[in-house]
């Protein structure tokens, strides 16, 4: 008669396995839905940092790097501005 106590061993140790796997996916969903979140919020932080409207925000998004750059070094600029302002009054 043959001795299946090896294969029954493989099937515990692949069952066994299979769980991990069950459990590490179900974690790593998780995971990753904590990062989306995170990301959100962080986004959502630096928006309301630059005191952007959403329609602004859609027009960043909207512009090319160049444009960006353009848009960014402006608003340095404004900010310059206004310190220097504050500091000759």
């Amino acid at each position: 008669m043959a001795d299946f106590t090896r294969l029954n061993k493989y099937r515990a140790e692949l069952k066994k396995m299979k769980d991990k796997r069950v459990e590490m996916d179900n974690k790593i969903r998780d995971l990753e839905r904590k990062c989306r979140e995170e990301e959100n919020t962080a986004i959502h932080d630096l928006v309301h940092e630059a005191r952007m409207t959403p329609e602004q925000l859609a027009a960043l998004i909207g512009m090319n790097g160049a444009e960006k750059l353009d848009a960014i070094n402006s608003k340095n600029e404004e900010t310059e501005d206004d310190t220097n302002d504050e500091e000759t009054d």
